[in-house]
């Protein structure tokens, strides 16, 4: 039995977001649907969806709050640091560059406004390979070629 997901709540999402404002400095301002109702959506939308897996769920809180421009500022951060929220208290840890990081969030803004726009689940499929792909594993084992450093 797998184990149990544990989601971000509303207010950890909105505290994510002010904290990287904090930061990486920004404005606190509302997304055009206020703050409060775009962060239950994106959370909400998370928690209901039916992925299962914990890389497609954290790409649908980064797509969510990207798509849903939740805040009036800071959205490809605060979808950012909730997506690695979620990876972390779900005991996933990635090895990502912060440019890399933001070089993918701005991809994910670009795909979202292309036109024709794109299907979500398509998104969430990209940032969850995008993820997928960082993942920290064990630490590497050395062959009995490879010399000591």
């Amino acid at each position: 039995m797998p184990a149990e997901i544990a989601f971000l709540s509303v207010e950890q999402v909105a505290l994510i977001h002010d904290e990287m404002l904090r930061r990486y400095s920004g404005s606190v301002l509302p997304g055009h649907r206020g703050q409060e109702e775009g962060v239950t959506a994106a959370a909400l939308a998370v928690e209901n969806s039916y992925y299962e897996d914990r890389f497609e769920l954290a790409a649908a809180y980064a797509v969510y709050i990207v798509m849903g421009h939740v805040f009036g500022d800071g959205n490809k951060r605060g979808g950012s640091g909730a997506a690695l929220t979620f990876l972390a208290v779900n005991g996933i840890h990635l090895r990502a560059r912060p440019q890399d990081l933001r070089d993918a969030m701005l991809e994910v803004q670009r795909r979202a406004e292309a036109e024709p726009r794109p299907d979500t689940s398509e998104l969430i499929a990209w940032m969850a390979r995008w993820l997928r792909a960082r993942k920290e594993g064990p630490p590497r084992q050395r062959g009995p070629h490879q010399a000591s450093a």
